[in-house]
């Protein structure tokens, strides 16, 4: 039966919890707030502690708008510092990642030590001794930095909790698969993509939507136990998904993976699922790993970060097949991307400005994988960061 426009404005009578006012999605008050209230509060993956292999190392990163760099440090300990000069706050680093002894300002030629962020140079520095100014008081500002299981996250919040306890048992389920080898970036792009960044958070966390994907149908959701898998809710808003092995002989072309470079903790057709609240996905596939991560622009514009991890010290033909294993699925051109981010697109694209109202989160199955579980515990964490309902994001707070 179709709606008339009241019934069509009007929620149905299911717990608050359980729908979305899709204002969540395109609002631009509500996306300020999450920069302040989530993203400059919370702990944030920005990189694999493999892509600053060596001393002098840099990455950048920008996190609520902020600019970083990352540095590894002459102790190998990586550091993040606010990608700013003391002076007159002209941005320093501009190249996203290499290796620099010093940072040096092109405005007024500053220079700082890239492992500590002080200040180690200034030209013609007796005129600031008139005033009192003191250069030494001039580093740049450090940002808490730690890493876990090669995971590097910051935090722009001084009194925020530790990392550690921040994730908790959030990583329980892949600490064999990312703790046992050393791990590398393989593979890394970015994309923009034209949607909101929960929403694209969601497309690792409502498994309902795999019936979308051609591969997931022949491989995965033509298994019985793809069903039975029980989400894990944790504290701070991170879930995650029992593994099941996937059949891919099931799909013309491929093959079962290669047992001998199989992740640890994993067969070679296994997968793995989890998130990290905000913003941060890990999906272990058998013999790759896949890492998400998101930088919002804007309420209806995000960048996706896409990383491909795996076993370093592969030889060349287990490389290649690594690579293959992964590109072929989540590459660019992979089975998988493509409809995922076709699929958020079009999201953005009827739901902005109020055309479409609500979105449900209402399946339950007994907390089984296609339950909405996921997302109503992601839901839940941002209510609380928010201070708002995510069913009535304006009325409740404003």
């Amino acid at each position: 039966m179709s709606r008339n426009v009241i019934q069509f404005y009007t929620p149905q009578d299911v717990p608050k919890t359980h729908y979305l006012d899709n204002r969540v999605y395109w609002d631009e008050q509500l996306f300020r707030e999450e920069q302040d209230k989530i993203f400059s509060k919370v702990w944030k993956f920005v990189c694999h502690e493999s892509e600053l292999p060596e001393i002098y190392d840099y990455r950048t990163a920008s996190v609520a708008n902020t600019s970083l760099v990352l540095v590894r440090g002459k102790d190998r300990k990586v550091r993040a510092f606010v990608n700013a000069c003391s002076h007159r706050g002209i941005e320093i680093v501009r190249q996203p990642r290499g290796n620099a002894r010093l940072l040096e300002c092109i405005f007024h030629r500053w220079t700082y030590d890239p492992t500590t962020g002080e200040l180690t140079g200034a030209p013609r520095k007796e005129a600031y001794e008139q005033c009192s100014f003191d250069l030494k008081k001039c580093g740049l500002r450090e940002i808490r930095t730690e890493s876990y299981l090669g995971l590097v996250f910051v935090n722009l919040d001084d009194s925020a909790i530790s990392l550690a306890d921040f994730i908790g048992k959030g990583l329980e389920l892949q600490e064999e698969i990312l703790g046992t080898s050393e791990l590398e970036v393989f593979d890394y792009y970015e994309q923009i993509l034209d949607t909101n960044w929960k929403n694209w958070q969601e497309t690792n966390m409502d498994l309902y939507h795999e019936f979308m994907h051609f591969a997931n149908r022949r491989t995965g959701l033509a298994v019985k136990d793809y069903y039975l898998r029980p989400w894990r809710t944790y504290p701070h808003g991170h879930v995650a998904i029992e593994r099941y092995r996937a059949e891919y002989s099931k799909y013309a072309g491929w093959q079962d993976r290669d047992q001998s470079i199989r992740l640890p903790g994993l067969d070679p057709n296994e997968f793995q699922l989890v998130n990290i609240f905000p913003d941060l996905a890990i999906n272990a596939r058998g013999t790759v790993i896949r890492i998400d991560s998101q930088i919002p622009i804007s309420p209806g514009k995000t960048l996706v970060q896409y990383r491909g991890l795996g076993v370093k010290g592969d030889d060349a033909r287990e490389r290649r097949q690594r690579v293959r294993d992964y590109t072929s699925i989540w590459g660019p051109f992979g089975t998988n991307l493509a409809e995922d981010t076709l699929a958020t697109s079009l999201h953005a694209r009827s739901i902005g400005g109020g055309k479409v109202p609500f979105t449900y989160l209402t399946r339950e199955e007994g907390g089984m994988t296609q339950d909405d579980l996921g997302m109503r515990s992601f839901y839940r964490e941002w209510e609380r960061l928010m201070g708002r309902m995510a069913s009535a994001p304006i009325e409740e707070g404003r």
